[in-house]
């Protein structure tokens, strides 16, 4: 196995299971802010919840595969291993990011449903 296939498996592993990893762990403790975002609207939180953790893997799921030809193949087993630390770099700073433009964006719906009394979004329960 070249230097270049051992980085690409193992930067494939780790970016691939951190990302199921930390979707997981959001999809399941960001439901109680979701419930409060939504003024215990359990469904309108729910459904956001699912849209939410899909687009959080379709994205970088994404980035993951692009980010492997982006880059030159390292020569050696020391040039992988600086490689794979870089890309795997990426994906988890791609990962924060991306959590807290979601955290962000839904303060706002938050303090914009408080401002309209929520009585745009109907309450079906």
């Amino acid at each position: 196995m070249t230097p270049a296939v051992g980085a690409y498996l193992v930067y494939l592993a780790l970016s691939l299971g951190v990302t199921v990893c930390v979707g997981r762990t959001l999809h399941r403790h960001g439901r109680p802010f979701l419930v409060e975002v939504f003024a215990g609207r359990t469904w309108l939180a729910d459904a956001t919840n699912h849209v939410l953790l899909t687009g959080f893997y379709l994205t970088n799921s994404a980035l993951v595969l692009m980010f492997l030809t982006v880059r030159r193949p390292p020569a050696s087993w020391d040039a992988a291993l600086v490689s794979l630390a870089f890309q795997v770099g990426v994906v988890l700073m791609t990962l924060g990011a991306m959590h807290f433009a979601n955290v962000a964006s839904l303060l706002g719906v938050r303090r914009w449903l408080g401002r309209n009394g929520g009585e745009r979004v109907a309450n079906r329960e």
